[in-house]
């Protein structure tokens, strides 16, 4: 976006931040992708929505699905409703986000436990994916 007032608030250059030192990526282990983890994070302020499906790399078959709805920090109680009613009223799934969003930070652990579950979080290896690669849409 090359907005000026949304450029002065927001930095996109991940490159300045971003120091890579061949020594310490000589350290890591190679990742054989197995498995895609197609992640289709909702909201506009904050996530609210946190899906993710396991697809097996081979056959494009899908393993599991994670979905959690994640109550944000940052937006009014007035903000939430209002959004919630109107991206979940329609569907009648609305009063289920309220009775189940839960902190992000919840959500994170409950997401990494699920990936251990499938053999695809290292833990012993500092917290990394094994065998599966993050993708977008």
């Amino acid at each position: 976006m090359d907005d000026p007032a949304h450029l002065e608030k927001f930095s996109h250059d991940c490159s300045r931040d971003l120091q890579v030192n061949a020594a310490d990526a000589e350290h890591k282990c190679s990742q054989e992708i197995d498995f895609f983890l197609v992640l289709d994070l909702e909201g506009k302020v904050e996530i609210l929505e946190f899906p993710v499906l396991i697809i097996d790399a081979k056959t494009l078959a899908v393993i599991d699905f994670f979905h959690r709805f994640v109550k944000p920090t940052k937006m009014s109680e007035q903000a939430i409703n209002k959004y919630i009613e109107g991206k979940y009223g329609k569907f009648g799934v609305d009063r289920v986000w309220h009775d189940t969003a839960l902190p992000f930070k919840e959500v994170l652990q409950q997401f990494e436990a699920w990936l251990t579950q499938h053999h695809l979080w290292g833990k012993d290896l500092g917290g990394c994916l094994t065998r599966a690669a993050f993708v977008t849409w």
